[in-house]
């Protein structure tokens, strides 16, 4: 016996010798989930169980009215009241946190975020007629109760956004965009502002208008999300991902078949405006869609919180390349390279 195997009082050491030695190669534990990944997958997962949550509202409040309401946003009034506004308010901040696999991707989540914090507070006019149990009075004063709610949402996410800015510098980061994503960020913010201009400035119709425009924002920029992973997706190192044909083939489906459901609401209110049953069925049938959509992008990357690692690595540097850039001078450079021949490869830097 060495002296190395020997503890410090002379007693020997029962690993050594005189204990019992493994005849095998140590058994590895439970291979530990970074902090990162697991707060992904709670994100994802938590956007399914609130439009789930959403969903069996609206159907068990149906098992005691008498008719279905015209819209999804008319259930507001109903007995699914407080769930619609929370499942809105949850899937807002939900979609302000999460971040996107590129940057324009993540400005869309950001945009949606606020749409439905909009939608959840702003509703749209008393329906009529209601029809169920326990319908919210006709003396509730929707707009006695919306203007506080909307300011709490103003000056909540302006200090949100407001902390973040603040600890950049602090802490020595600075987070720098793709040419897509500035001009995504930038479309984002010029709806924030003219949306919080209208609000200051002429209340009544932000009240009459907010709803229906935040709703339609909602559901495009769901529809621009799927679009941007479909692309994605088609650009992905195969040897990277697991069944890749299968996921490119059904993000592309996924994103067409929402992009029609889209027109059809449209298409509803301008062609069947006595036939507005067909606003909430296509409403739902959108909601669903992106719920399909957002489970199988869970189950894709459970175990990657990020698209982009899927991508090839020369790709990837491309992408980081563009990223340095920065600035109006970066976002010139990648509009230019976008204009030119074979622009859809070029496309993917400007994500």
């Amino acid at each position: 016996m060495t002296e190395d195997n020997e503890k410090s009082d002379g007693t020997p050491d029962p690993g050594a010798g005189g204990g019992k030695r493994s005849n095998g190669p140590a058994t590895p534990g439970p291979r530990q989930v970074p902090i990162t990944l697991a707060v992904y997958r709670d994100l994802r997962v938590g956007m399914v169980v609130i439009m789930v949550m959403l969903a069996a509202a609206v159907l068990i409040e149906r098992l005691s009215a008498t008719c279905w309401q015209l819209a999804i946003s008319a259930y507001y009034y109903t007995s699914a009241h407080s769930i619609v506004i929370a499942a809105l308010l949850a899937l807002g901040a939900l979609f302000i946190m999460y971040k996107g696999s590129s940057d324009t991707e993540d400005a869309l989540l950001s945009l949606a975020g606020v749409s439905a914090l909009i939608a959840a507070i702003v509703p749209q006019g008393r329906p009529s007629p209601l029809c169920g149990r326990a319908d919210l009075p006709p003396e509730y004063n929707v707009d006695a109760v919306t203007r506080p709610n909307v300011w709490a949402v103003v000056i909540g996410l302006l200090l949100g956004w407001g902390i973040v800015l603040w600890q950049s510098p602090h802490n020595r980061t600075e987070q720098t965009r793709s040419p897509g994503g500035i001009l995504a960020l930038g479309l984002f913010w010029l709806i924030m502002a003219v949306g919080l201009l209208t609000f200051i400035f002429d209340h009544k119709f932000f009240l009459a208008q907010a709803h229906g425009a935040a709703g339609f924002l909602l559901l495009s920029t769901f529809i621009a999300t799927v679009f941007c992973t479909g692309y994605l997706v088609k650009r992905e190192d195969e040897s990277k991902s697991s069944h890749p044909r299968a996921y490119r083939r059904f993000y592309r489906a996924m994103a067409v078949v929402m992009l029609v459901t889209l027109i059809a609401i449209v298409t509803a209110h301008l062609v069947h405006r006595g036939w507005e049953l067909w606003v909430l069925l296509v409403e739902a049938l959108l909601i669903i869609e992106f719920a399909i959509y957002w489970v199988v992008q869970t189950i894709e990357l459970w175990d990657k919180p990020d698209r982009m690692e899927h991508l090839p690595d020369d790709a990837q540097r491309r992408i980081a390349d563009a990223r340095t850039k920065g600035g109006l001078d970066g976002f010139k450079s990648g509009l230019a390279d976008v204009t030119k021949p074979g622009a859809a490869d070029r496309l993917l830097p400007f994500l």
